[in-house]
C-alpha cells in the first residue's frame, strides 16, 4: 500500500494519515517508507529516506549508551532483538536516532546494542541461577557496579529480559515469574529507596570520617614540629 501524504509540518492540524509499515510517504518533497519496528513499544516505528538510506530509527537506539525498552507501552525483548535484526539487513547509511547524534556507523552501532543486550541478558540469568528471586535483587547484581540512581529505569528492561529468558525456555526450572511479577511496583521502589538512602548515609559518614582522620593529623603534624622547634630552640 502507497500513500503520496504531502503534508508539510504546519498542516498536522489538518489530520493525519494511518500507517502501519512497509508503506512510502512522501512529505515535504522527501519520500520515506514506513518500516513497522516493534519493541521499545508494541506501535514503534522507524522511516528509511529512500534518496540517501537514512534509517530515522526513534527510540530504538540513542545517541549514547543503550536504550530503555517502555514496558507500560507494550516493550518486548523479543521483538526488539528482532527490530535490530531487521535494521541490520536494511543495511542503512546512517541512523539517525530520536536522541542523541547521529550515527554513520550502523552495522557498528547495530551490533553492538546486540552483544549489550545478550550479555545483560547472561547476566540476569546467572543471578537467577545464584538464587536471586525477586526483581530488586536480580537487579541489585546485575547492575552492583552502577549508580543506585540508574536501577529504576533499568529494573523496565530487566523485566523484559526475564520474560525473553521465559519465551526460550531458559529459566531455572524452580524460578517463578508470578512471584517475580509480584515482587515489581511498590515492593521494588520500596527497596530501591531503601538501598539508595543507605548508600547515600554511608558515602557521607565515609566522608566524615576521612574529614576527623585529615583533621586529626594536622593537628598531630603541628604538635611534632611545634615540640621539634621547642626542642631546638633550646
Amino acid at each position: 500500500m502507497k500513500y503520496n501524504a504531502a503534508h508539510w509540518k504546519g498542516d498536522w492540524s489538518l489530520g493525519y494519515t494511518s500507517v502501519s509499515g512497509a508503506e512510502d510517504i512522501c512529505i515535504g518533497g522527501q519520500q520515506l517508507r514506513v518500516i513497522f519496528a516493534p519493541g521499545h513499544t508494541d506501535g514503534h516505528m522507524a522511516l528509511l529516506h529512500m534518496s540517501t538510506h537514512s534509517l530515522i530509527v526513534g527510540d530504538h537506539c540513542v545517541g549514547q549508551g543503550s536504550a530503555i525498552l517502555d514496558i507500560t507501552s507494550g516493550g518486548n525483548m523479543t521483538q526488539y532483538f528482532q527490530t535490530t535484526y531487521k535494521f541490520m539487513e536494511l543495511s542503512p547509511h546512517t541512523l539517525i536516532p530520536m536522541h542523541g547524534r547521529v550515527n554513520l556507523w550502523p552495522k557498528h552501532m547495530l551490533c553492538g546494542y546486540l552483544k549489550n543486550r545478550r550479555s545483560r541478558e547472561t547476566s540476569i540469568l546467572k543471578a537467577i541461577e545464584n538464587g536471586a528471586e525477586t526483581l530488586f535483587d536480580i537487579v541489585a547484581e546485575v547492575y552492583s557496579e552502577f549508580d543506585r540512581s540508574v536501577w529504576i529505569p533499568a529494573a523496565s528492561n530487566v523485566r523484559l529480559h526475564v520474560e525473553h529468558l521465559a519465551e526460550q525456555d531458559k529459566l531455572p526450572k524452580a524460578f517463578s515469574i508470578q512471584k517475580l511479577q509480584k515482587t515489581c511496583g511498590l515492593y521494588f521502589l520500596a527497596r530501591w529507596i531503601w538501598a539508595y538512602l543507605s548508600k547515600g548515609l554511608q558515602l557521607n559518614y565515609q566522608k566524615l570520617w576521612t574529614s576527623k582522620l585529615f583533621a586529626a593529623g594536622a593537628v598531630a603534624s603541628f604538635a611534632v614540629l611545634y615540640s621539634i622547634n621547642k626542642f631546638s630552640a633550646k
